[in-house]
């Protein structure tokens, strides 16, 4: 139920993961946030995926506006995140607050590796989207997919409850099949554009921002985000023994992370 006197928050998922992956965070979370959730970015057909993800962020704007939440906090997981703050960069108005999580930022030098990587076939192997392309999407109706993702490497640190709200959101039945909602080549096209623009939006944030990275990432690593660290001077806080999914690793922590930051904002906002 919508607490009409609580806290508007938006949370952005990352690639691949529907937005109702994350309940076990929602859940977490205070019972004055009011969470509104894109479904899946990049399936609607107004807003196809595009050159640095120009129009998921457009879609983000659309959806925000239409469903009239603004301004909220924007919380956004590695592509969410990245999408959030640009949109908030484009559109302040609609946004109270940003907080990233692990985004696949690509700052100074890596950026322009990135830009180069995004003209050649070889951005398939730097980025997930190879093996994006090529992922199971169909499996038999009586085929148990919680326990076929907890076999599989990305899913290994999962609390239990996330891989089973990840299939409750990720699968539908089709006829006498389970199949994947969100669209494997959609997923390859959202890694294959990843922003290398990140920083013309330097000097556009107008809203309080904090960027939250993982101590075992791969993605949100120091030699990509250092240039945009130095750039915007964003507040930086680094979780330790977690991984680049740390959401679904450590969704209470993460929530109470997330609780904390906009707690203190809002503090802020009524000393003022």
């Amino acid at each position: 139920m919508t607490n009409k006197n609580g806290i508007n928050l938006h949370f952005a998922h990352a690639n691949g993961f529907p937005a109702a992956s994350y309940k076990q965070v929602f859940n977490a979370f205070p019972e004055h946030f009011n969470v509104a959730a894109l479904s899946q970015f990049g399936h609607d057909a107004t807003f196809p995926v595009n050159s640095n993800l120009s129009n998921l962020v457009d879609e983000l704007l659309a959806y925000l506006r239409t469903k009239s939440i603004g301004p909220v906090y924007g919380i956004g997981h590695s592509m969410g995140a990245l999408v959030t703050y640009m949109a908030a960069c484009e559109a302040p108005e609609l946004f109270k607050g940003v907080i990233m999580l692990d985004p696949p930022i690509a700052s100074g030098v890596a950026r322009l590796v990135f830009k180069m990587a995004k003209m050649t076939p070889m951005i398939d192997k730097i980025t997930p989207a190879g093996k994006a392309a090529v992922r199971c999407q169909s499996w038999p109706i009586d085929e148990d997919l919680v326990a076929y993702f907890s076999s599989k490497a990305l899913f290994k640190d999962f609390v239990p409850a996330c891989i089973e709200d990840y299939v409750d959101a990720a699968i539908k039945v089709d006829g006498q099949r389970k199949v994947l909602t969100f669209k494997a080549s959609v997923e390859a096209q959202i890694f294959r554009n990843v922003s290398h623009n990140i920083h013309r939006y330097y000097g556009k944030m107008q809203r309080p921002s904090c960027l939250i990275t993982a101590e075992l990432s791969q993605v949100c690593v120091p030699r990509n985000i250092n240039h945009f660290l130095k750039r915007t001077q964003i507040e930086h806080i680094r979780v330790p023994n977690v991984g680049h999914m740390f959401p679904f690793e450590a969704p209470v922590d993460v929530a109470t992370l997330i609780t904390q930051k906009i707690d203190q904002w809002e503090a802020i906002k009524k000393a003022d």
